[in-house]
């Protein structure tokens, strides 16, 4: 019974991990890309931005989600000690840099 509920204790530390990742990572992603679109961009006019779309909050906004939950994926499956979550989380992480540098390339690419 004590093995049952260490492993649930666990899991459930290792989710809580998970989850403190997603809430940190996410708006630190979202907040780099805004740095780096201030950066790149001339002075705005305030009055536009009321007129202009909202495509590029969007944008980042699903940016920061999907890179906050793949860290978070990445800690749990690194917190889990089994060697098949091992696999995964190599496959993961090559995922997540391959499809990083493919934001990136489609971000200069098309700004």
């Amino acid at each position: 019974m004590n093995i049952e509920r260490s492993k649930a204790d666990e899991r459930a530390s290792a989710v809580s991990l998970a989850g403190l990742t997603f809430a940190v990572i996410a708006p630190l992603t979202y907040i780099a890309q805004r740095m780096l679109e201030r950066v790149r961009a001339p002075v705005v006019n305030p009055g536009l931005i009321l007129i202009s779309t909202h495509l590029g909050y969007v944008w980042r906004s699903a940016v920061a989600a999907w890179f906050g939950a793949a860290c978070a994926g990445l800690v749990y499956l690194a917190l889990r000690d089994e060697k098949a979550n091992v696999r995964h989380a190599t496959r993961l992480s090559a995922g997540l840099v391959v499809t990083g540098l493919g934001l990136a390339w489609l971000a200069l690419r098309y700004p």
